[in-house]
């Protein structure tokens, strides 16, 4: 297949000049993340008007003229599920793209399951079947093979054929506002960064842990990930997650205790004892205090709030049908549960996915109340009865 292959500096300059008035790019890349913190960057794709081009990300030290292209607000970049390919560029250069059109998320608003895979989607658009057998091969071996090169170049080959197809559709739906609202999220740094405690906030030990305990499982973490990054080696290589919980019980009563505990062997203890020591020993700053202090568990929610959340969750899906949008792009079936305990930050709360939802239909979410049901026929009633108010009916 007709391309063009990079790998100097020359033949990019000359790639940067051939295109320096496009207005629009297909993107991908090929990377290997296995076994290193660090993802190897090993493959940029790039589709023009102008053709194809594959860039040996490998081969060359310096694309800043290519990172600039991809953040240019005026060049419109054609991706599919782009964002494991955008976080490698901030992650290893500091950029983020600046105007994206990600066929993935625009299939989702035009009846498509979310996520819907490159190869279905080409299949359903645009009658055009291509092989998938290379996801998993070795980006890193030059020279690459004949068919990697295909499979490369597959990927970015019919991008801009499916951004036509699926941005007709979305305006035909009327739909291109809330579907670019979604896609500006790949182009904010805040997608890609998390609060440095992420990990061990998710962490349901902390539930039953002293504070003392959970600054040093918060420190555990943190002193994991710096030390992966260090060696490029991945967080589990470092000290596996299964073994943090041991580790934690039994720091308080000293090296002699993990060494009992059979769980952990004595090479990890005596390699890294004095790293847990210094962390446990360590005066806690206001921070970790303020970090430790906020993580709070409420108790899960009861048999009959599970039953209701199912009949809402029911409800949400019904609703997207209708409309032809994807229920993964509007809430999972968890954040039911978590929104009656008390968190207000999930995305359905806001933005498009509240006025899609409705008002009526968010209280309903955040306070059922008590549901009954009545079948009737072929009619299925659903009560949900506020003490406070009238109750709200819904027939399915």
């Amino acid at each position: 297949m007709s391309h063009v292959y990079i790998d100097d500096q020359k033949s990019l300059k000359k790639f940067l000049k051939d295109n320096a008035d496009i207005k629009w790019m297909g993107f991908d890349t090929e990377f290997v993340g296995e076994n290193r913190y660090t993802t190897l960057l090993c493959l940029i794709q790039i589709q023009t008007v102008h053709g194809s081009y594959l860039i040996d990300t490998i081969a060359l030290k310096a694309i800043t003229g290519l990172l600039k292209m991809i953040s240019n607000p005026n060049i419109l970049v054609i991706s599919h599920a782009g964002v494991n390919d955008y976080h490698i560029l901030y992650k290893l250069y500091g950029i983020l793209p600046k105007n994206v059109f990600d066929t993935q998320v625009a299939a989702g608003f035009v009846g498509y399951r979310y996520p819907v895979s490159f190869q279905k989607l080409l299949k359903k658009e645009l009658g055009i079947n291509i092989s998938k057998s290379y996801t998993v091969t070795n980006w890193e071996k030059r020279p690459l093979g004949a068919k990697q090169v295909q499979y490369a170049i597959n990927d970015i080959l019919h991008l801009q054929d499916l951004y036509k197809s699926l941005s007709k559709q979305l305006k035909d739906k009327k739909l291109t506002k809330w579907a670019n609202v979604e896609m500006k999220r790949l182009e904010s740094e805040e997608y890609y960064t998390r609060d440095k405690y992420h990990e061990a906030r998710q962490n349901k030990l902390m539930k039953n842990l002293s504070t003392r305990e959970r600054i040093f499982l918060m420190r555990l973490y943190i002193w994991r990930d710096e030390l992966a990054e260090e060696k490029n080696k991945t967080k589990e290589q470092i000290l596996p997650k299964r073994l943090m919980a041991a580790i934690v019980k039994n720091i308080k009563s000293g090296k002699e205790a993990l060494k009992d505990n059979r769980t952990i062997s004595n090479r990890s203890i005596e390699r890294n004892w004095n790293a847990f020591k210094k962390m446990f020993d360590k005066e806690a700053t206001k921070e970790e205090q303020e970090v430790a202090q906020s993580i709070q568990f409420i108790d899960e929610i009861n048999d009959e709030m599970v039953l209701t959340n199912e009949m809402l969750f029911i409800l949400v899906k019904q609703k997207c049908a209708e409309f032809g949008i994807s229920q993964s792009l509007i809430l999972q079936k968890s954040q039911l549960s978590k929104a009656q305990l008390g968190d207000t930050s999930l995305g359905f709360m806001k933005g498009w996915r509240r006025t899609f939802l409705g008002d009526d239909f968010i209280k309903l979410l955040l306070k059922p109340g008590s549901m009954k049901m009545e079948l009737t026929g072929r009619k299925c009633i659903v009560n949900f009865t506020d003490s406070t108010k009238d109750s709200i009916k819904s027939k399915t």
